[in-house]
């Protein structure tokens, strides 16, 4: 029999699913539009074309629910030389609702190297999959100076949008 601990765990576990219910659908419809504009296979095609395959990685989908519903596509890469593990910049592609409008923003963030100590055989191995092992950062939007840019989703102006976020991300160095 299960221990009565494991029971409202799993409880706990459901409430909290069946709340963020309607975020997550909110999250796929974010996805959509990110899939109309072809992210993912813009971001293929910068880091295929602008950066050593050996210091970019990605891309990957990130997503959150908090401060507000997010979803969002990084390549994350770092600086060649022996420190230049200390500092990774994600390149991004983020769509998010703002004042119930869905919201495209293309930018940059930067994260500093937070595990206790280097060791460059698995760092080299690990941060091709995932960054997050060794940097702190979820992959959020960031809505400052180091957004390229920052504008309202209309499905209208689809392709034109997605030219825009290709130029974007094409400018980036």
């Amino acid at each position: 029999m299960p221990a009565r601990t494991d029971i409202l765990s799993e409880i706990a576990r459901l409430r909290r699913r069946n709340a963020e219910a309607p975020l997550r659908a909110e999250q796929q419809a974010l996805a959509r539009i990110l899939d109309d504009l072809d992210v993912m296979g813009g971001l293929e095609t910068v880091r295929k074309q602008r950066f050593s395959p050996k210091l970019c990685h990605g891309p990957k989908p990130v997503y959150g629910l908090t401060p507000h519903v997010w979803i969002g596509a990084v390549l994350w890469h770092h600086p060649a030389g022996y420190f230049g593990y200390k500092t990774l910049t994600l390149l991004g592609v983020w769509a998010l609702h703002q004042d119930e409008k869905p919201m495209i923003a293309v930018g940059t963030k930067h994260a500093a190297f937070a595990h206790p100590f280097f060791d460059p055989e698995s760092y080299h191995k690990l941060i091709q999959r995932d960054y997050t092992t060794y940097y702190k950062e979820d992959g959020s939007p960031l809505l400052d100076d180091s957004t390229l840019l920052i504008t309202l989703y209309d499905p209208v102006e689809r392709l034109q949008l997605r030219d825009e976020v290709q130029r974007q991300l094409a400018t980036f160095t």
